[in-house]
């Protein structure tokens, strides 16, 4: 990696506020990342995407699947009541 050659000290002032403006950008967009993740491991989300997954798999499944499928499910919410 070259070295970057200042010639004045506002060329260095001016390349810090660059740099400071970059690392606050990194850090909302680490930050909004997180909130993100967050989000998606609401119990809400968490029970769109399985039965979005299971009514997936079941449309595109013959009928052997699909049975097994609804039935397994069946039996799980046998179990928790």
């Amino acid at each position: 990696m070259m070295k970057k050659q200042f010639n004045s000290i506002e060329e260095i002032n001016h390349e810090l506020k660059i740099l400071d403006v970059k690392r606050d950008l990194e850090f909302h967009r680490m930050v909004k990342s997180f909130d993100d993740l967050k989000e998606a491991f609401t119990p809400f989300k968490l029970l769109r995407s399985t039965f979005g997954s299971v009514t997936s798999l079941v449309s595109n499944s013959n009928g052997i699947q699909a049975f097994l499928v609804s039935t397994l499910i069946k039996f799980i919410f046998k179990k928790r009541s």
